[in-house]
C-alpha cells in the first residue's frame, strides 16, 4: 500500500509540475513588485503602459566636438540613415516627424481650435476679421522684426495668422524629448535624441535583447567609420585598436526595450548561476557529513521533485512570477535540504528501521514544514504583489517538501543509509544551565550596549534598490535626464484615465476642479492638465460654425498676408490649416502620423475610445513627499485620477510597509503561538522558543546598527522569515530532548549536527541571494543569513542550556 501511494504522488508531483511550469512567464516590469491598489503605483503603471513601448528605443548621443560638422544633430541624423540602412530598425527619428511632414502639424492646430475653448475661437475670429485682419498681420510682422529669440522668429515668420497662439501649443514648446516634441537636441548642445522603432514585434526580453544587440552592432560599425574617416593616419596612432581611439560621438540605448532585456537576462543569470552554486554548495556540504552518494542522489531527486512542484503550483495560481519570486528558489532548496538531513542525522543515532526513523525524525520534520510554510505564506497578508507570491511558493514548496521527505526520501535513507557507523561525539560545546544562561546574558548586555551607542538600524524606502545593478540602460536614463530636464526636478505628473470618452471628459473636469482647489489652497505652485487634446464632441460643435467661416474665409486672408510682405513659405502652415479646418467635422480626431506624435506625449487614446492623459503638478514646498504635509497633496489622487512620479514611492511604500508590519505579524504571531502550544503543550516549552526568537531579533538589530545595514521594503519582510525558521529550530531541539529525556550528547549527535548543517544550507540559500543583480534581493540576502546564524546558534547552543534543570541527564 505504501508504495501504490508514494507512486501515485510522485505521478501527481510530476503531472502537476509539468502542465503548471509550461504556463509560468517571468515578468521583468519593475513595477509589478509594487502593490497595485495604491495611487501612486497605479498611476506609475498607467502612464508606464500608455507611454513606455516595447517596441521602441531610445537611443542618447552625445559629443563634445566642436567641429560644426560633427554637431550632435548631423551625427544623429547619419547615425538615423546608418541603422536604417542596416535594416536594423523600422525607422530611426531623429527630429521631430512634423519638421519633415508638416501637414502633421497643421492637422494638429485644426484639431486643437476645433477642441478648444469657444472663448478662443470667437477671439482667433474677431482678429481675423475683415475689420481686424490686417491689424493682426501688421502686428505679427512687427514682433518678426523685433523678436530676440530664434525658436520665436521661426514661429512668427510662419503663422501670421496665429495659429501657433493656441494655448496648448505651449505644452509642445515647454517639452524636451519626450517622444515627439519639439527638442531632440539638448539645451547646451551636446546631445542628441534618436527614437528607434523596432523592425518587428518584441514579445519579450529575449527578443527585446536580440534586437538591441543588433542594434548595439550597427552602431559600433557606425562609429568605426566615423572615427577612421576623421582621424588623419599617423605613426603614432597607428598601434591603437579601434576601441582604444577616442570616439567622437558617444552613443548609449535606453528606453523599455533596454530595460526589459536587462532585467530579464539578469533574471536568467540569477537563476542559473545561484540556483546552480547553491545546489553545489550543498552537496559539497551534504557529502562531507555523510559520505553516501546514494543519500545524496536521493537528496537531489527530492529537491528537484518539492522544486518542480512548487513551480508546478505557481503557474497554476499566478502564470506570470516578478524578480522577487525567484528569490524562493534559493530560499527553498536551503530550507527544504533542511529536512532530508534531519532525517539522515538521526538515522545515525535511531538506526535504519523504518519505524524507529519514522518515529524520531516524522514529527519534527513535518511540524517544522508545516510551521514554516505558514509563516511564509503570510506574506501574502502584506500588500507587495512580489513578496506574496515568494510567500506562497515558499509555503507550498515545504508542504510538498515535508510530504515527499517523509514518505520517498525517509525509506530512502533506510535502505541505503545502512553500515553507518554511529555517531559517538560528546556533547560539550552544548554549555550546561548556569554557563549558558551567563553567556546569554553578556550577549544581551552587548547588544544593549552597542544599541545604545549607535542606535537602531535606519530605515530606507529608496526605488533605487528595484534597479539592477550595474545597469546601462538606467545610467543612460538619468544621462538623458540631465541632459533634457524637467524645469523642475520636483514636477510630478497626474495620471488621468477612463474606459471610455464620456468618462474621461467627466474625470478631466473633476481634475481640473482638484487643480484649482489645490492652487488655491496652497497645495500645488503650478498645474497643467492638457483637457483641450482630449476629444470633445460639444466643444467641437460649438466651435464648428466660427472656424467654418475663418475657413471660407481664407483667400481674403492669404492675399492681405501677401501684401503685407509674408512669402508663400510663410503663409504655408496658415494655407493647410484653413484646408483642415474647412472640412473638419464634430468627433474629428488627428490621424496623420506627425500629429499623433506629438499628441502622444500628453494623450494616448483607444481606438475605441478611452485611454490616458498626462498632466503635470508642481507641488509646494510644504507638501514635498518627503515632507510631514504630503498626505494634502495625496488629497488629488480619486478614481481614475491619480498622482504619478518615482519621488512619491519612499512615503507611499513607507505607510505601506508599517501597516504590513502589523498586518502581518499579528496574525502570524497569534499561529504561531496557537501551534506551539499544540506541539509542545508546555507553556515553558513555548516561552523559551519564543525567548529565543527575541534574542535573536535583538542580536541582528545591534549586528545591522554595527554594520551600517538598513531595514527597506524588502528585507524587513525577512523578518517573518526568520521568525519562521527560528521557530523551526527551536521546534526541533524541544523536541529531541523531550524524546531523549534531555540527553545533550544524543541531541548533539542528531539534531543538533543536523541543524548545524540545515543552518549552513540555509546560509546557502539565503546567501545567493547576495550576488543577485537587485538590490533588493541582495538587501534581503543580508538580513537574512545574519538572522538565521543568530537563530541557529541560539537554538543549538543555548536553548538547551536554558531547558535543563540539572546535570543528572545531560551526560
Amino acid at each position: 500500500m505504501r508504495k501504490w501511494w508514494l507512486h501515485l504522488m510522485l505521478v501527481a508531483a510530476i503531472a502537476v509540475a509539468a502542465l503548471g511550469i509550461t504556463r509560468l512567464k517571468f515578468d521583468t516590469d519593475i513595477l509589478s513588485m509594487l502593490p497595485g491598489e495604491l495611487p501612486e503605483v497605479k498611476g506609475l503603471k498607467a502612464q508606464h503602459q500608455a507611454f513606455a513601448r516595447q517596441d521602441e528605443a531610445i537611443l542618447l548621443l552625445e559629443t563634445d566636438s566642436t567641429d560644426e560638422d560633427h554637431a550632435p544633430t548631423k551625427l544623429a541624423e547619419s547615425l538615423a540613415a546608418h541603422l536604417e540602412k542596416d535594416g536594423v530598425v523600422k525607422r530611426a527619428r531623429w527630429q521631430p516627424q512634423w519638421v519633415a511632414d508638416p501637414q502633421g502639424l497643421s492637422e494638429l492646430l485644426a484639431y486643437l481650435w476645433l477642441n478648444g475653448d469657444p472663448d478662443d475661437v470667437r477671439a482667433l475670429a474677431e482678429r481675423l476679421s475683415e475689420e481686424k485682419s490686417q491689424a493682426t498681420l501688421d502686428a505679427a510682422l512687427e514682433e518678426i522684426a523685433t523678436s530676440l529669440s530664434g525658436q520665436d522668429l521661426a514661429m512668427q515668420a510662419h503663422d501670421p495668422f496665429g495659429f501657433l497662439g493656441h494655448p496648448a501649443v505651449a505644452d509642445v514648446l515647454g517639452s524636451s524629448g519626450g517622444g515627439g516634441g519639439a527638442n531632440f537636441t539638448s539645451a547646451d548642445g551636446t546631445a542628441h535624441l534618436i527614437f528607434l522603432d523596432a523592425p518587428g514585434e518584441v514579445p519579450g526580453y529575449r527578443e527585446a535583447g536580440a534586437w538591441l544587440d543588433s542594434v548595439r552592432g550597427s552602431i559600433r560599425n557606425w562609429q568605426a567609420s566615423l572615427d577612421t574617416s576623421t582621424h588623419e593616419p599617423d605613426p603614432s596612432s597607428s598601434s591603437l585598436q579601434p576601441e582604444d581611439r577616442p570616439q567622437i560621438a558617444r552613443v548609449s540605448l535606453t528606453g523599455e526595450p533596454a530595460f526589459s532585456s536587462e532585467i530579464g537576462m539578469a533574471m536568467e543569470k540569477d537563476m542559473s548561476g545561484s540556483i546552480g552554486l547553491t545546489l553545489t554548495l550543498i552537496a559539497l556540504l551534504f557529502w562531507w557529513m555523510q559520505r553516501r552518494l546514494m543519500l545524496l542522489h536521493g537528496l537531489v531527486l527530492t529537491l528537484c521533485l518539492v522544486f518542480a512542484v512548487a513551480l508546478g503550483v505557481a503557474g497554476w495560481i499566478y502564470g506570470e512570477l516578478s524578480i522577487m519570486a525567484l528569490a524562493s528558489a534559493e530560499i527553498l532548496i536551503g530550507l527544504a535540504t533542511d529536512y532530508g538531513l534531519v532525517i539522515c542525522q538521526e538515522a545515525k543515532v535511531a538506526g535504519h528501521d523504518r519505524k524507529k526513523l519514522l518515529l524520531a525524525s516524522g514529527r519534527p520534520v513535518l511540524c517544522g514544514a508545516l510551521t514554516t510554510a505558514i509563516v511564509f505564506s503570510a506574506l501574502n497578508l502584506g500588500g507587495l504583489p512580489g513578496m506574496a507570491q515568494l510567500g506562497s511558493i515558499v509555503g507550498w514548496g515545504l508542504l510538498a517538501a515535508g510530504i515527499l521527505m517523509i514518505h520517498f526520501y525517509l525509506p530512502w535513507v533506510a535502505k541505503f543509509g545502512v553500515d553507518r557507523a554511529p555517531a559517538e561525539d560528546e556533547a560539550k560545546w552544548i554549555p550546561r544551565r548556569r554557563r549558558s544562561w551567563m553567556i546569554t546574558v553578556g550577549i544581551c548586555m552587548a547588544a544593549f550596549a552597542i544599541l545604545a551607542w549607535k542606535g537602531m538600524p535606519g530605515v530606507e524606502f529608496d526605488s533605487k534598490i528595484m534597479r539592477p545593478r550595474n545597469s546601462t540602460a538606467m545610467e543612460a536614463f538619468e544621462r538623458m535626464r540631465e541632459k533634457f530636464p524637467d524645469k523642475d526636478p520636483r514636477l510630478l505628473r497626474l495620471v488621468v484615465q477612463a474606459s471610455d470618452d464620456t468618462t474621461m471628459l467627466s474625470r478631466l473636469a473633476e481634475a481640473e476642479s482638484r487643480l484649482a482647489a489645490a492652487e488655491k489652497g496652497g497645495v500645488l505652485m503650478e498645474a497643467a492638465l492638457p483637457s483641450a487634446w482630449w476629444p470633445d464632441p460639444e466643444k467641437q460643435k460649438a466651435n464648428r460654425d466660427a472656424l467654418l467661416a475663418i475657413a471660407r474665409d481664407a483667400p481674403r486672408l492669404l492675399a492681405a498676408a501677401d501684401e503685407t510682405g509674408f512669402t508663400e513659405a510663410g503663409t504655408a502652415l496658415g494655407r493647410q490649416v484653413f484646408a483642415f479646418l474647412e472640412k473638419a467635422e464634430p468627433g474629428f480626431y488627428p490621424a496623420s502620423p506627425a500629429a499623433r506624435e506629438i499628441m502622444r506625449l500628453f494623450v494616448q487614446r483607444n481606438d475605441e475610445g478611452g485611454g490616458l492623459v498626462l498632466g503635470s503638478v508642481l507641488p509646494d514646498p510644504s507638501v514635498d513627499p518627503l515632507t510631514p504635509g504630503y498626505p494634502r497633496l495625496r488629497e488629488l489622487n480619486a478614481e481614475g485620477i491619480w498622482l504619478s512620479g518615482w519621488s512619491l514611492f519612499k512615503p507611499a511604500i513607507a505607510g505601506l510597509v508599517k501597516e504590513d508590519v502589523t498586518r502581518m505579524l499579528l496574525p502570524m504571531g497569534v499561529i504561531l503561538l496557537g501551534m506551539m502550544f499544540i506541539i509542545f503543550r508546555r507553556v515553558r516549552d513555548v516561552g523559551l522558543a519564543l525567548f529565543t526568537m527575541i534574542i535573536s531579533t535583538l542580536v541582528l538589530l545591534a549586528v545591522m546598527t554595527l554594520f551600517g545595514l538598513k531595514w527597506n521594503f524588502v528585507n524587513l519582510m525577512a523578518t517573518p522569515l526568520l521568525l519562521g525558521t527560528g521557530i523551526d529550530y527551536a521546534i526541533h531541539v524541544t523536541l529531541t530532548l523531550r524524546r531523549t529525556g534531555m540527553c545533550f550528547k544524543e541531541l548533539w549527535n542528531g539534531t543538533g549536527k543536523a541543524l548545524l548543517f540545515c543552518g549552513a544550507s540555509n546560509v546557502i540559500g539565503f546567501g545567493s541571494l547576495m550576488f543577485s543583480s537587485s538590490d533588493a534581493l541582495a538587501s534581503l540576502g543580508q538580513v537574512a543569513v545574519i538572522g538565521i546564524l543568530l537563530s541557529m546558534a541560539f537554538s543549538i547552543f543555548l536553548l538547551p542550556g536554558w531547558h535543563s534543570r540539572g546535570a543528572a541527564k545531560e551526560a
